[in-house]
């Protein structure tokens, strides 16, 4: 998001162009310059009130302020231009880019531009006949009249704060990113005619919660702590996003929608190992959650075919563990390339994907998966390999000896320097490590793991995990930090209810049977949650089916909590998962993601009582995808 924003209105009766910058930041501003491009050129000689031009070309404009001129927090400076080429016809017609140049070193800070208003004056004709477009579906709403027109903006008035402002901003922001041609949602000036939002805190209201009244007098937008304000606000995009469209949606003129998610977790799980996808794809999808209120961001991010974050203390991680090819450790796998393909990310853009999704209200829970899915890892690092083990296990994937041994010292301070790098770039409380997937029989061929059981008297595979876990979880408490894991890693006493998170991958019975051993548990069964499944038995259609098929009917239609009490006090929430290896190519990615995502977002927040298939479905349409 911007910490400027530029909102310009044509007034038709006298061919003027009205120019608000709107300063987001809590800094005051002065000795600034403001340009932009606009088709809607500026004539010799200007005729400006509010501002002085300093230079044009072709379709560049430099205004600046009058002498002395501050630009306070929240503040605005306004102008406006009479003298113009040529008047405006479209909402294009108006300032394309523009940004400040501050200070005496010329420095250049981006300004974000709505769109060209034009000014109206007849009041919006009504209607008895609309839908509202808004996913997840609210917990009340109640509309008693529709507007019949399209409704493109809503103003915020002078009243709101600059905070408000800024998270307005915000939404316009990633409205923008995800509709490139949607109009901006929210201006900070509006021109005549259109609804002004007045905004509060409202302590009475819940966590995350927040109350919009229509009427014919504007819009007030009530919000609790959290994310109330920014949930409240994406509403309202979306309600215009609909409106927009030629779906039979209106945007409500009298009428209230009050809103709380039924979870606090409501996530969305994704591989970025066995597909490696780019920093974009990656804030993308990001943004594509945040539209979607969902507030967890699972970053899958190593597994037998790839090491994808850069780690300081092991180089060859991403060097070597980050690739598959014809000529690395891990030959070419799941893909569209023959030769393999590769790709990490950085720790500083690991940092911008926390930082993007801190203002978009997403928390992101890294995994860095062991003991099992390490193939890459022990191919990067053979000093994690015990020479006199033979390859004697393999993985349910087909990976031979895949997993970290417990039996090797080094094992346990590489899992240690890793997750301190993983704590020191993200922040979440929770850090997920895996534990899932160790293959029956796993070590017991090895000296080293033997000599360990003997010492320890361990019996088996799951009590060497389970002793490997439990010093893992030592370390991440040390860290102050809360261990996630998927069900497998409570096996044998590994991972402690007491400050542990588990994510349960099989259906209802196993995350209640997590419950009932103390384990706070996130609900992400395979046969309904798990977004490779195939949508259906056919031949052509995409995605595995080791859990069966999963049409999108069955996604929305499934209730994590049941009836079983003690999920009602020990699930925290619901969350997709993206598992990539069928998914080859953003067509496919698209095919199969979408709407099942949008089905488990309504699940993280709606009723079980509230869900309509039929009306999901229709405004499921409207949502964006990858």
């Amino acid at each position: 998001m911007c910490d400027f924003q530029l909102d310009t209105i044509w007034h038709a009766a006298e061919n003027a162009m009205e120019f608000v910058l709107t300063n987001l930041t809590q800094e005051p501003l002065s000795g600034f310059r403001m340009f932009y491009g606009s088709l809607t050129r500026t004539a010799s000689p200007s005729d400006c009130e509010g501002a002085i031009l300093l230079r044009r070309q072709a379709n560049y404009h430099e205004y600046g302020p009058p002498d002395g001129f501050i630009l306070p927090p929240g503040g605005q400076w306004r102008f406006t231009e009479r003298h113009l080429t040529r008047a405006a016809l479209h909402s294009n017609d108006g300032p394309k880019s523009a940004g400040l140049i501050v200070g005496d070193d010329g420095a250049v800070r981006p300004v974000q531009c709505a769109d060209l208003q034009g000014a109206q004056s007849e009041a919006p004709a009504l209607s008895d006949i609309g839908q509202a477009a808004v996913v997840p579906w609210p917990a009340e709403i109640e509309v008693g009249g529709w507007r019949s027109d399209r409704l493109f903006h809503i103003g915020l008035d002078q009243v709101v704060s600059v905070e408000e402002r800024r998270t307005a901003a915000t939404v316009t922001a990633l409205a923008h990113r995800l509709f490139p041609l949607m109009p901006s949602p929210f201006v900070m000036t509006a021109a005549e005619g259109v609804p002004q939002l007045h905004c509060n805190s409202d302590a009475g209201l819940g966590q995350n919660s927040y109350d919009i009244r229509f009427s014919g007098q504007g819009i007030r937008l009530g919000y609790g702590p959290g994310s109330g304000l920014l949930y409240g606000l994406i509403t309202l995009a979306q309600l215009l996003h609909g409106a927009s469209s030629d779906e039979g949606f209106a945007f409500p003129h009298e009428g209230r929608i009050a809103d709380t998610p039924a979870f606090g977790w409501r996530g969305a799980h994704l591989d970025v190992s066995r597909q490696f996808y780019p920093l974009d794809d990656v804030l993308r999808f990001v943004d594509i959650m945040a539209w979607h209120k969902l507030n967890r961001f699972h970053w899958h991010l190593t597994d037998d075919e790839g090491w994808r974050l850069e780690i300081d203390a092991f180089p060859a991680l991403t060097r070597i563990g980050g690739h598959t090819g014809l000529d690395y450790p891990i030959l070419p796998q799941l893909g569209d390339d023959p030769n393999g393909h590769g790709g990490f990310y950085s720790q500083a853009q690991a940092r911008q994907v926390v930082a993007h999704a801190a203002q978009l209200g997403v928390e992101v829970m890294p995994e860095i998966d062991i003991p099992s899915h390490c193939a890459c890892v022990l191919a990067a690092l053979p000093h994690l390999v015990d020479p006199e083990e033979p390859e004697s296990y393999w993985s349910v994937q087909g990976f031979a000896n895949n997993a970290l041994n417990p039996g090797i010292p080094a094992t346990l301070e590489f899992i240690r320097a890793v997750l301190q790098e993983a704590c020191a770039i993200f922040p979440f409380e929770v850090i997920h490590i895996g534990g899932d997937e160790v293959a029956e029989g796993a070590w017991l061929a090895s000296p080293q793991a033997q000599a360990l059981m003997q010492r320890e008297g361990l019996a088996d595979t799951a009590a060497l995990q389970g002793y490997l876990l439990g010093q893992v979880q030592e370390e991440l408490t040390r860290l102050g930090r809360i261990t996630g894991g998927w069900e497998e890693a409570a096996q044998a006493g590994g991972v402690k209810p007491a400050n542990a998170l588990l994510f349960a991958w099989t259906l209802r019975e196993q995350t209640a049977q997590l419950a009932r051993a103390g384990y706070d548990v996130v609900s992400t069964p395979g046969q309904t949650y798990y977004l490779d499944m195939a949508q259906g038995p056919d031949w052509y259609e995409p995605g595995a089916s080791w859990a069966g098929h999963m049409d999108p009917e069955t996604t929305h239609h499934y209730d994590a909590l049941g009836y079983d009490p003690v999920l009602a006090e020990r699930l925290v929430g619901v969350q997709a998962c993206i598992w990539s290896e069928h998914l080859t190519s953003k067509a496919r990615f698209n095919h199969m993601v979408f709407p099942r995502l949008t089905a488990i977002a309504e699940a993280g927040w709606t009723s079980q009582a509230r869900k309509d298939f039929r009306r999901f479905a229709k405004i499921a349409r409207l949502m964006p995808k990858l």
